[in-house]
């Protein structure tokens, strides 16, 4: 795999008059996860489109693993979850995941033997009898992972998965996520939940129809968030102090404080105020 797994050069689309991407570039490296946060209507779903080949670009340009996403011996290097996306609820956890190796190309025993892997290295074995329409939603979606990451690709995208989910199945769901990046695949995500970026990504891209910034998030938290809060925890005042002074201010304090670094989300509202 090449040191880009994912490479959008200038990439940009519209529909009719409206921009829906506007001279796009980003890149995902091999073992690396990135995420795309962006309000609604920013393009992450178009963008996102384009790498599986249901979109084709207008201007700039897409390679996956080096080559046009288009090629079919690429897309079989590509497990892709799609936002929209739901395993069959009418087949079993084991009958989805094998059926996706076989549509694959996969011969029958080898599928067989790849889906009952990829199930019991997802945290699904206990369910691979059950019918998914039986299922939570954090187990549907851990299968429609597994559909996509079955015949072991080397590059996965995956378009607001965790939606919908709650609490305990996000944090369920970022583990698996850990799983497949340590097993050096390279990850491309889009999502609403700023924490879940914090907690995932090696880099971020905010876009809003364009790149409005890319970092890891201590870079981009570096760059845009200026103050820190000091918490005096026994009088509970709150104190909004600059990173540089930081030091110099709880110096001079008496008492138990505690010192807290800008979120991802508020480094986030404040590119989003000066797009």
């Amino acid at each position: 795999m090449s040191p880009n797994a994912i490479e959008v050069v200038g990439l940009s689309k519209s529909y009719g008059k409206v921009v829906a991407l506007e001279d796009v570039s980003l890149e995902v490296r091999e073992g690396e996860l990135v995420s795309l946060l962006g309000p609604n209507g920013a393009g992450k779903t178009t963008l996102v489109r384009h790498l599986y080949c249901e979109l084709r670009p207008e201007k700039g340009f897409i390679r996956v693993l080096g080559v046009d996403p288009c090629d079919r011996e690429v897309r079989l290097r590509m497990g892709v979850t799609p936002q929209e996306a739901q395993p069959y609820g009418d087949l079993t956890v084991f009958d989805n995941v094998y059926y996706a190796a076989r549509v694959r190309g996969v011969p029958r025993d080898k599928a067989r033997e790849m889906a009952l892997e990829t199930i019991r290295r997802l945290g699904l074995w206990e369910h691979r009898n059950r019918y998914v329409m039986d299922l939570s939603g954090g187990l549907r979606r851990r299968t429609l992972v597994a559909m996509a990451v079955v015949h072991s690709p080397e590059v996965l995208v995956l378009d607001e998965p965790t939606t919908g989910l709650d609490p305990m199945g996000r944090r369920e769901f970022w583990d698996v996520l850990r799983q497949l990046k340590g097993e050096g695949r390279a990850i491309l995500l889009t999502t609403h939940y700023m924490e879940e970026a914090e907690a995932l990504s090696d880099r971020v891209y905010f876009i809003n129809r364009k790149v409005l910034a890319e970092g890891t998030p201590a870079e981009l938290r570096k760059r845009f968030a200026f103050y820190y809060e000091v918490i005096d925890l026994e009088e509970g005042k709150v104190y909004k102090v600059r990173e540089d002074e930081v030091k110099e201010f709880v110096a001079k304090l008496r008492g138990k404080f505690e010192v807290r670094a800008p979120s991802l989300e508020e480094v986030y509202l404040e590119v989003m105020k000066g797009a």
